[in-house]
């Protein structure tokens, strides 16, 4: 009995009991991957060598990135370790055509190939680029705020997803691995210490509970410095650091099963809350009519002046912190079955977010609009996977889903709200000021799916692995306004003059509910990918994979007013399903003994119904003039067109160069009712020759760009380069009391992208970003059996300022920018001591 309880714990532990996050084309990660003590090697030595050689899992079966029949980047626990990767901006270094624009944690966008979803905070809605972490889909941005600082791997892959687990994607998904608790007691300390009196500290804790049954491993990190933007109304630091999380998990290992069970707490309390005024609104609209513009209006309305137009140096008033919490915790089964493994992954996830947003800049104390959220998620898993190295492997599977949104949008009026809102200095301040607007989203989502993959050895060069997936999906939304605050006098209900002046700053919106409306879609997701191995050098492949993504709630749904405030209809609450078709041809090569690796592949997506902003005029006000309202709606049709290449090449020992690039072509094939940027939308006094302002545009056959709402910027070249060294000194330490051998070791990245398009396509105030370089680097000694690392490292060495983000403005909104969370030049020394 026991032999035979022995060969299912190898059985479970060396096949599928390893695998976990799996993806299309059979891409898989490990997630349980310790080996048991008993007659094998010591489990920190496997550990070991796991961590030296990143491997993904197709077909069920641990294998080197490279045999993967798919356009797919890994980044494993050693180099992130060495050049700090903790944040999901960090990976971009290292990940062709992947740029995660991780600034805040409702506004949060990884995107693939320029695509990234909706951004700019549309709660209901889901990313185009699924995250996944130990198994557990993540649906909402929020959760992808977070410091992954136990990191085991990072993997992108792109193309759609959603044939062997989790939740169903359009342009790719990124999987996280995160170390397991081992059976070999160690504990790792990390300090960090950097310029704006940074400090960062780590703590790793793993060991047996009982030797070969239950480990744990605790994972602590305390993360806190200055901001490098300061408030000049009250000195606070923005754009700081300051976190803290906490990861606990149990590892159990049974005759003919294992289990995971993990815990983690996120929190943050930081000023990232920022966007700053850079500019005074445009002159002139574009039919040429002179505009009135934001200082004007602020002079006219407030009697203020412009204080500052820098966006270094911005006068905010009642700003706070920006406090965000994340919670979760899951559950991992792996049972052996005969040959097979039944697999059963069980997750609760939660979000929240409370911003305090300034009341404006200049000093002015006009209103803030905030948005309170909270998310909760639910979710499970089963699989069923055959066991590895047979001429046909396959995986079924059930996924559950149940996700609720809270999107609390909050306007507060401040001092000077009546005056600016009424357009006249004389207006009562106590018609707005202490009131707050409130516009209440609430979403729900109940997903169930199968899904099987399959693939077949044809021989020993021909591949091919197909998959299916069905889901049937409910969406439920709703939303309702309502006036909060004190009232003049807290007996009698709110005056007629408050109400008009809340409409009127609004719009025309006070009180609504729109009632709960719902969305029942079934959609099919499926993926054909055949490989041919010409020799054990060279692979071909090629895939075409559908995906599709759920309907958008909105969450910020609206009446359609006319002036009167007459009801005429509202606007959609659930956009349709966002449907990709991708195809890919790649090539994976390897020479010189594995010493020079070459990849490439083209790829070809096309995204129908895409979600984004459009411009709703069909309703016209009683005057006769048609009412232009935006709202979340799809986009008929875009398409992703470029080619990819990643590769190293180590022309000596222990030195190795790493590069990897991207063309993106992006584009809008059926955009036909687009917003128009502000300078177009002109006042009926402004016509010249009669001429109104155009009710929409159409982008249609133009370059996706930013600076249209609820998309990203996209850089058309871009590409990656880099080198790693290590040195051995040998006992060079021996006079310092260390006689073990140690290495200098050295690291240097280079990021580039090209000139990038902020402004929408048919602005006539066109704003880019410069092509630009986040050039990283580091230096540093270490002992050869890891028990001491010292290193030096500099980020964004030549201190680029790069904006993600800008507009011109309107006559009563500054313009704008956001900086990218890779501002600003930052440097420091990191000390690493394996406590045990």
């Amino acid at each position: 009995m026991a032999s035979n309880a022995l060969a299912f714990r190898r059985r479970l532990l060396s096949s599928v009991g390893l695998a976990s996050v799996a993806l299309a084309g059979g891409i898989a990660l490990s997630s349980t991957g310790q080996a048991l003590a008993e007659d094998k090697p010591k489990p920190s030595d496997v550990q070991d060598t796991q961590v030296e050689e990143v491997k993904v899992t197709a077909r069920k079966r641990e294998e080197k990135v490279q045999d993967v029949p798919l356009p797919i980047s890994v980044v494993g626990a050693k180099t992130q370790e060495r050049e700090r990767l903790e944040r999901l901006q960090d990976f971009a270094q290292k990940v062709p055509n992947f740029v995660p624009s991780i600034t805040n944690p409702r506004t949060s966008a990884m995107s693939i190939r320029g695509i990234s979803g909706i951004s700019g905070g549309a709660d209901g809605s889901e990313s185009a680029v699924g995250l996944i972490v130990d198994n557990v889909f993540y649906t909402h941005v929020g959760f992808q705020w977070a410091d992954f600082v136990d990191l085991q791997s990072l993997e992108v892959v792109r193309g759609p997803q959603g044939t062997l687990l989790g939740k169903n994607t359009t342009v790719g998904a990124v999987v996280i691995r995160t170390q397991l608790p081992s059976f070999a007691r160690s504990a790792t300390s990390e300090t960090t210490f950097g310029n704006y009196d940074r400090v960062t500290q780590k703590l790793n804790v793993t060991g047996p509970i009982i030797d070969d049954k239950l480990a744990y491993r605790v994972t602590l990190y305390y993360d806190r410095g200055n901001g490098w933007i300061n408030n000049q109304f009250n000195s606070q630091q923005l754009l700081d650091n300051n976190r803290w999380g906490v990861r606990g998990q149990l590892y159990y290992v049974g005759d003919n099963f294992t289990d995971r069970f993990i815990f983690d707490r996120l929190r943050s309390d930081e000023y990232n809350n920022y966007g700053g005024v850079w500019g005074n609104s445009f002159p002139f609209y574009a039919n040429g009519a002179p505009a009135r513009t934001y200082a004007q209006n602020l002079a006219s309305r407030l009697r203020m002046p412009i204080l500052t137009y820098s966006p270094y140096q911005p006068y905010l008033t009642r700003l706070g912190k920006l406090d965000q919490r994340t919670t979760g915790a899951s559950n991992e089964l792996n049972y052996q079955l005969g040959d097979n493994t039944l697999t059963a992954v069980s997750a609760w996830r939660e979000f929240i977010l409370h911003p305090n947003n300034a009341m404006g800049n200049q000093l002015t104390d006009i209103s803030s609009n905030a948005y309170d959220v909270t998310v909760d998620q639910y979710s499970h898993e089963t699989r069923l996977a055959s066991p590895a190295g047979q001429e046909l492997e396959w995986t079924i599977g059930n996924y559950n889903l149940y996700e609720r949104i809270f999107s609390y949008n909050h306007v507060d009026y401040g001092s000077d709200a009546s005056q600016w809102f009424a357009n006249n200095f004389n207006a009562n301040p106590l018609n707005l000021w202490g009131l707050s607007y409130r516009n209440d989203g609430k979403a729900r989502t109940f997903s169930t799916a199968a899904f099987g993959q399959a693939t077949w050895h044809i021989d020993e060069q021909w591949a091919v692995t197909a998959g299916l997936r069905d889901t049937y999906e409910i969406r439920e939304g709703l939303n309702f306004g309502w006036i909060q605050g004190i009232p003049n006098s807290t007996s009698l209900p709110f005056t007629m003059q408050q109400i008009n002046a809340v409409s009127q700053a609004t719009g025309g919106t006070t009180y609504f509910d729109t009632g709960g409306q719902s969305q029942a879609v079934n959609s099919l997701s499926g993926l054909f990918n055949p490989s041919y191995r010409y020799n054990e050098n060279i692979m071909a492949y090629g895939s075409a994979a559908r995906g599709e993504k759920s309907g958008a709630v909105n969450t910020q749904a609206l009446p359609i007013l006319n002036s009167k405030g007459q009801f005429l209809a509202w606007q959609p609450v659930i956009t349709k399903p966002e449907v990709s078709w991708d195809y890919e041809l790649g090539l994976k090569t390897n020479w010189l003994e594995d010493k020079l690796i070459l990849n490439g592949n083209f790829y070809w997506n096309d995204i129908f119904d895409f979600q984004s902003v459009l411009v709703n005029t069909d309703y016209a006000d009683v005057t006769g003039v048609p009412i232009r309202k935006n709202f979340l709606g799809n986009i008929g049709h875009v398409r992703l067109r470029g080619f990819e290449f990643d590769g190293r090449w180590s022309p000596i020992d222990r030195l190795w160069f790493t590069f990897s690039g991207a063309y993106t072509n992006a584009q809008y094939v059926d955009y036909a009712k687009a917003a128009p940027p502000n300078e177009w939308l002109w006042p009926a006094s402004a016509n010249v020759n009669g001429v109104n302002a155009p009710l929409y545009m159409s982008l249609s056959g133009h370059s996706i760009t930013g600076g249209v709402a609820g998309n990203n910027p996209v850089a058309p070249v871009s590409a990656n380069v880099g080198f790693n060294h290590e040195y051995p000194l040998g006992a060079a330490c021996r006079e310092y009391g260390y006689t073990g051998p140690v290495s200098l070791f050295s690291y240097s990245n280079a990021a580039w992208s090209a000139k990038t398009q902020l402004s929408a396509p048919n602005s006539i105030y066109p704003l880019y970003m410069p092509s630009y370089a986040i050039w990283n680097a580091g230096v540093g000694l270490k002992t050869d059996d890891d028990t001491y690392s010292f290193n030096l490292f500099v980020r964004n060495l030549l201190d680029e300022r790069i904006i993600i983000a800008q507009n011109v403005g309107n006559p009563t909104t500054a313009p704008s920018l956001t900086f990218s969370a890779n501002n600003p030049r930052t440097f420091g020394a990191t000390l690493r001591i394996k406590l045990y």
